[in-house]
């Protein structure tokens, strides 16, 4: 029996109110889903900066890049 036979089977058993919360549930889950599939805040930027740097930069060498844009 596949994970989806077997859902469906134990969902038969649910009475009417149970099975709307359920519905609600998995729907509330599947918008979760998407929104959450794009990194936020800080953890964007990991992305971002591995794009034009092949390797990882230590906090000196970033700190050095920054200083360096301070004085230009």
């Amino acid at each position: 029996m596949s994970v989806i036979e077997a859902a469906i089977e134990r969902v038969r058993h649910l009475d009417e109110p149970a099975a709307l919360r359920l519905l609600a549930w998995i729907g509330a889950q599947a918008k979760h889903a998407v929104h959450s599939a794009k990194p936020k805040g800080a953890m964007a930027m990991l992305g971002f900066a591995r794009k034009f740097h092949a390797r990882p930069k230590t906090t000196a060498e970033w700190m050095a890049e920054l200083r360096a844009g301070d004085e230009n």
